[in-house]
Formats: structure tokens, sequence, C-alpha cells
């Protein structure tokens, strides 16, 4: 009973260090053209596209839990990539201290937007949901057929998923600066300005 109380009080000691770390933690600059053309630069892909699907699956291991999130993103147009026609398979994972001892059915999130229980700010990853249009900067998983966003899941690196709105493109958890945001207001704008930067790449 005492190695249970030892444990209990060292979990709870760590998440509250995972907490306070992340709640200081200062926010990304404006992604500016020399940033951008650096995402450029490392993206095996970038497609803009519809959510066709997106849920997620959890795996806890006290005081851990490993939450895996799947997308399937049909795409309408590739600005870089080869071979993509019918579907894009994204994945994205990360760990939390977990709050929860239960583990939730992953078939609750499906046709939901992806979220997570957890303890203190969640890691930065991308937002889906079924019937979204995006646009995504993605590295390939190991050769594999599926394929990860630049920055998933850290912190001091820009995420490299869009949302496509009525007021343009729009990033999650940082800013354009106003050079990008001048482009950002209208997708189409925004497109032709990556495609002019991968141009100048050549």
């Amino acid at each position: 009973m005492r190695n249970f109380s030892c444990l209990f009080l060292l979990t709870l000691f760590l998440v509250s260090l995972y907490t306070k770390a992340d709640a200081v933690r200062p926010p990304l600059k404006p992604l500016n053209r020399e940033q951008l053309q650096k995402m450029i630069a490392d993206a095996d892909v970038i497609a803009t596209g519809t959510v066709i699907r997106a849920n997620l699956s959890k795996t806890l291991q006290p005081p851990l839990e490993t939450v895996m999130i799947h997308v399937t993103m049909s795409p309408e147009r590739i600005l870089k990539g080869d071979g993509l026609t019918e579907s894009i398979a994204i994945e994205e994972s990360y760990q939390h201290f977990s709050e929860n001892a239960d583990v939730p059915d992953s078939h609750q999130a499906t046709e939901k937007t992806v979220t997570a229980h957890i303890a203190g700010p969640s890691p930065p990853v991308g937002k889906y949901q079924d019937g979204d249009r995006i646009l995504v900067f993605l590295k390939s998983i190991d050769g594999l057929n599926q394929y990860r966003p630049l920055g998933s899941g850290n912190y001091d690196a820009y995420l490299g998923v869009f949302q496509i709105t009525s007021k343009g493109v729009e990033p999650d958890r940082y800013r354009f600066d106003d050079t990008l945001a001048a482009y950002a207001g209208a997708e189409t704008d925004f497109l032709n300005f990556i495609i002019s930067i991968k141009g100048e790449q050549r």
C-alpha cells in the first residue's frame, strides 16, 4: 500500500511539472516567408483536400496515455508530391500524462472533431473534422503510404496543417506575419504564393 501511495504522489508531481512547463512555454513567432520556404523544402507532400474520415485511438500505460490520430483526406490539388490521386492517409501520435484511468472507446471520436483530454496544454496536432477543407505539409512515415504533418507534436516547430475557410487559409497555435497574412486572405493567392516559392527552390 505504501508503494502505491509513493507511486501516486510521484505521478501527481510529474503531472504538475508537465503542466507548469507547458503553461509557461512562449508562443511561436508569426510564420514568415523564410520559415514557409523551409516548410516547403522539408515537405514530401503539399496538398489541399477534404477530410473524409477522422478518428482516434488511445492506449493507457499509467501514468502515460498514447493517443493515435488517424485521418483520411481526399486530395483536391497536389502542390508537391507524386502519385497521390485517391486518398492521403495522415497519422499523428503523442503521449501525455493522463488524468483518467479509463480508456475511452476509439469509436467515440469517429465523425467528430478529434480531441483528447489531457493534463495540461495539448501537444500541437492538427484539427480534423469530417468535411473540413485543409492544406497540409506532410512527411512520409518510413517510406509507407502514410504521412505525418510537419511539426506534429513539437512545440518549437510550425504545424503543417492549415484550415481553409471562407476567410482564407488559417493556421493553428500561431499567426502569419504581415506578408503571409496578405496572401492568406484568399486560398488561391496563398497557393500561388507557395507555388512561386517552390519554383524558386529548383
